[in-house]
């Protein structure tokens, strides 16, 4: 809804900080609003949800960067086939019918099955940036694209608004911030390189991951399933 030229400017803007590999340091600034949780004590810190509020401009720059690395994402072959979670035609529903199946062949040929279920807590905000970035380039994704990732992960600010008054700037050592539409494949990306075995199988959805074993002994598939934790 915006004039052209005002739309061709923006493309130019983009353009040219893709070619210089270059992440505005006022886009890494997030304000933060505080909505308490329904039912909780409003006293404590924890009972609240943050939501961050980041620049437009960044959003749409976020999406051109989004676009370009789920293309190279999948040139390269870097999310496993077992990841579930934030992929197109892939869903919560049909990783559930996948381990369901895998149970149910199991009972038919007189397997037993054994499960380890696991749900890193606040996932998204764990992410350890310089391994993120030693993935990036383990995984060979073209340099602009890590370059970019290095800049936007470098020195992330915050700051609390409450009415019309901002607290004093945070900094943000893991993770990204809450509201950036990247966050989701960076995580992705960031957990491919999970363990792989013979007679296991990896169930993911997102940040939530079942282990599965299956053997004609239930020695077998305890031991199977310990052995990668």
């Amino acid at each position: 809804m915006i004039p052209l030229n005002l739309l061709t400017c923006i493309t130019k803007v983009f353009n040219k900080r893709l070619l210089h590999h270059y992440f505005p340091p006022s886009w890494k600034i997030a304000h933060v609003l505080m909505f308490p949780k329904p039912g909780q004590n409003q006293k404590l810190p924890g009972n609240y949800r943050p939501i961050s509020l980041l620049s437009n401009l960044r959003n749409i720059y976020e999406k051109v960067i989004l676009a370009r690395l789920k293309e190279h994402c999948s040139d390269l072959q870097i999310i496993p086939d077992e990841q579930y979670g934030f992929r197109p035609n892939h869903g919560c529903v049909h990783e559930l019918l996948r381990v369901t199946n895998l149970i149910t062949h199991g009972f038919n040929n007189k397997l037993y099955t054994g499960g380890v279920f696991l749900d890193v807590h606040k996932a998204f905000y764990r992410m350890w940036h310089n391994g993120l970035i030693y993935k990036l380039i383990a995984n060979k994704l073209p340099h602009y694209v890590i370059d970019i990732r290095t800049l936007f992960l470098h020195n992330i600010t915050f700051k609390v608004k409450l009415n019309s008054t901002l607290s004093e700037t945070g900094h943000i050592k893991a993770g990204t911030p809450q509201g950036s539409i990247l966050r989701r494949l960076l995580y992705t990306v960031y957990t491919t390189d999970f363990s792989v075995k013979k007679h296991i199988t990896n169930c993911f959805f997102a940040d939530d991951t079942a282990i599965l074993a299956q053997g004609s002994a239930t020695k077998f598939v305890i031991r199977s399933c310990l052995n990668l934790l």
